[in-house]
């Protein structure tokens, strides 16, 4: 450059210096609304992303749910890239899931969602009967949240690198209500409580829900924050159509809405500049489409340049911005020196502490704290939620505090349950299930357990388990068993009768849990069954009658998934020493994955039996789970043998309103019942094939089947236990 164009463009540069600074003392404040959406709120990030791009500073920030989350975390000093990869790397679909995952289940609580899929309950106290404030599982949202955030200590969100709003609505008071202080994490949780998913929170002795039911683009807040500009990012979804043919679901929901969309529009004419992502075909579900959705909100803010270039500052500039705004300092403990539980009253602090004890001495990560708490909550069945924070001090080291908060509705739960069994030939039974929990009735953890069942099976289980250690290896039961089954007789595969199939047994049990997956008990029982006839004048002896001895249990459980597992084994097997009967019981399958979601099925079934009578018998076997070609429970005899063979698949080309998508299963099936002489040469083989759909946990099946020397039958099953 020549020395006089060099001169000019130095002198130039000192007079629009003192410009330059003067703007960036006085510049106007700009504030971000961000606006809840469910998944749609993914979008957010890509739109922080390019306001860095573009060097725009942002002094104040403000959201509604999903806007809430990735505000706060913007808020307190991360990154776009931080927080992309932060959204993307919580498991949406099982926070969001209403129980926890089958792996952290022991082996009694998988018996029971075999019966109890829905973790709906009714909680019973002196105050009468309540229920849960939400479907989704709190715990695992908290815990996802918590390791997003991390642990600091700043209460104050003024203090933050960016001063920061959590937007909810205050449930009591039917009004908005901001959060601009306490635990983010919570705040978060509570600005996302959609109504009927999750519960409300108590904040300052309020009861607070999602804030976009009132508030859904917060842009008023952001401008009492003290912003001379606010952003308004709205990425909520827009209202779909109703007509005279809609559902009453269908209404619901946009009644919802409009209310949604209407405070919405009210907040984006208050807001000075308005980004809008398209995200066509986006629901607030699809949390699996975050690339794209990221994407979206980063192009459409690019899209208005022209808008944003006067908020821009000069790159050295921003640069500078930037890196006055620290990272809050996360208090990481090197190593966990103790740990605390508070809050809690019904599950005793021994039972706590023993779980927590492999914790003393790990390296803290979030990850070790979160499947402590995971596993925790699983098992607990008391426990709603726990959060935590970092404690201690130089001399005694940092540790972690647990903060226990138990179920408002216990002490006591109900759960529900239906079986409707249709086998289209006039012999429809159905029965309801009730099942009473009492947890923690001592130290130790013990329980109490009762199942009812009304209808075509009438029956009452009671047991009372008592675990004789904090860790809960060993334990001892008292057991009641009464039922009456109202069956039909059948003399091949006509049917002559109608009886009915009683039973009473009381017992007490010790138990040894090797494993999560597996269970071993053993005790002394007395049993007894019988026969009333009901239709016809039918005789016959059951081979278990006013007998007392030994009965050993051992159950093996490792399905990946209750229904439709592609990989497991599910294995009970029963041997009884009694005076006047003994036998050995065996049924287990197991699931081999095959290419992408198939899996072939290899079932084995057994039953023998000695010192009883000849006229007696002891099981029932025929219907769609044993002999798909006989009438339900028509084959009767002392010992019987099966082998079945299978292939599971689910159709998903195929997606039926409401339904959704069927797994077909098919089975061939090889065995037979014999009273006395086992003869391989009687072999019964035949075949099943089906559809089942797992609908809001309740299982439908529609199928058929055919056995030699039977005949076809069609089969319907609906509701839990199949």
């Amino acid at each position: 450059m020549r020395p006089a164009k060099l001169h000019k463009y130095l002198t130039l540069c000192l007079l629009l210096m003192p410009t330059v600074l003067l703007w960036a003392k006085d510049r106007p404040k700009i504030g971000l609304a961000l606006s809840g959406g469910g998944a749609r709120g993914m979008a957010h990030v890509g739109v922080l992303k390019a306001l860095e791009e573009k060097h725009i500073p942002i002094d104040y920030i403000a959201g509604t749910s999903m806007g809430s989350i990735v505000g706060g975390l913007y808020a307190t000093g991360m990154s776009p890239e931080d927080l992309e990869w932060a959204i993307k790397s919580v498991d949406w679909d099982n926070a969001l899931k209403p129980s926890p995952k089958r792996i952290l289940k022991d082996y009694q609580q998988r018996q029971e969602e075999k019966d109890y899929f829905a973790d709906l309950e009714i909680g019973i106290s002196k105050d009468g009967a309540k229920s849960g404030t939400g479907l989704a599982s709190d715990h695992k949202v908290m815990l996802e949240l918590q390791r997003l955030v991390g642990t600091f200590n700043e209460q104050d969100f003024n203090q933050f690198p960016i001063p920061y709003r959590a937007v909810t609505t205050d449930l009591n008071e039917g009004e908005p209500y901001v959060i601009d202080h306490g635990d983010l994490a919570m705040a978060m949780r509570a600005s996302m409580a959609v109504p009927l998913v999750f519960g409300p929170v108590k904040h300052q002795d309020r009861m607070l829900v999602d804030g976009g039911m009132l508030n859904n683009l917060p842009v008023d807040v952001v401008k009492a924050m003290g912003a001379d500009i606010v952003i308004a990012v709205n990425i909520s979804s827009p209202l779909a159509q109703v007509n005279e043919q809609s559902s009453v679901v269908a209404v619901t929901y946009q009644s919802i809405d409009v209310a949604l969309v209407q405070n919405t529009k009210k907040s984006l004419k208050l807001a000075d500049i308005v980004i809008q992502p398209a995200l066509e075909g986006i629901e607030a579900s699809m949390f699996n489409r975050a690339a794209e959705m990221i994407n979206e909100g980063y192009l459409t803010t690019y899209a208005q340049s022209e808008q944003l270039i006067d908020l821009a500052l000069p790159k050295e500039q921003y640069i500078t911005h930037l890196e006055s705004r620290n990272f809050l300092p996360r208090e990481i403990p090197s190593r966990i020196s103790f740990v605390e539980f508070t809050g809690n009253q019904r599950t005793s602090n021994e039972r706590l502490m023993t779980r927590a004890a492999s914790l003393i001495g790990q390296e803290f990560t979030t990850k070790v704290v979160q499947n402590f708490v995971d596993q925790v909550v699983s098992k607990e069945e008391d426990i709603q939620v726990m959060t935590y924070h970092i404690d201690g001090d130089a001399e005694q080291g940092k540790g972690i505090v647990f903060k226990v908060q138990e179920k408002r509705w216990g002490p006591d739960y109900l759960k529900f349950g239906l079986k409707v069994a249709d086998d289209f030939d006039s012999n429809t039974r159905i029965s309801l299930l009730i099942r009473h929990h009492r947890y923690n009735i001592n130290r130790k953890g013990g329980r109490w357990v009762n199942d009812l069942s009304i209808g075509a099976l009438l029956g009452w289980q009671s047991e009372l388990y008592q675990p004789l250690d904090f860790e809960n290896k060993y334990f001892a039961t008292a057991n009641i068993d009464a039922t009456k089954d109202t069956r039909r007789f059948y003399e091949g595969i006509n049917a002559t009768g109608e009886y009915d199939h009683k039973k009473f047994g009381f017992g007490f049990n010790l138990g040894y849990n090797p494993n999560i997956n597996s269970e071993l008990r053993a005790g002394i029982w007395y049993q007894d069954e019988s026969v009333v006839p009901v239709i016809n004048d039918i005789d016959f002896e059951t081979a278990i009658n006013r007998t007392f001895g030994l009965k050993v249990n051992y159950g093996l459980d490792t399905l990946e998934k209750t229904i439709g597992a592609r990989n497991g084994y599910d294995i009970k097997a029963e041997l009884g020493i009694f005076d006047r009967v003994q036998y050995l019981s065996f049924d287990g399958f197991k699931r081999f994955p095959f290419f992408e979601r198939s899996a072939a099925h290899l079932r084995f079934k057994f039953d023998f039996t000695d010192l009883v009578e000849e006229q007696e018998n002891f099981k029932a076997y025929g219907g769609i789970d044993d002999f798909a070609g006989y009438p339900t429970h028509s084959l009767l005899g002392l010992n019987a043998f099966l082998l079945e063979l299978g292939w599971n698949t689910p159709l998903t080309p195929i997606d039926l309103p409401i339904l959704g998508t069927p797994d077909l299963s098919v089975r061939t099936h090889w065995g037979n019942v014999w009273q006395r002489n086992i003869n391989i040469e009687d072999m019964i083989y035949g075949f099943s094939a089906g559809f089942s759909f797992d609908i809001q946990e309740t299982v439908m099946f529609l199928g058929t089947g055919y056995s030699n020397n039977g005949e076809a039958r069609f089969y319907l099953r609906l509701g839990t236990g199949f």
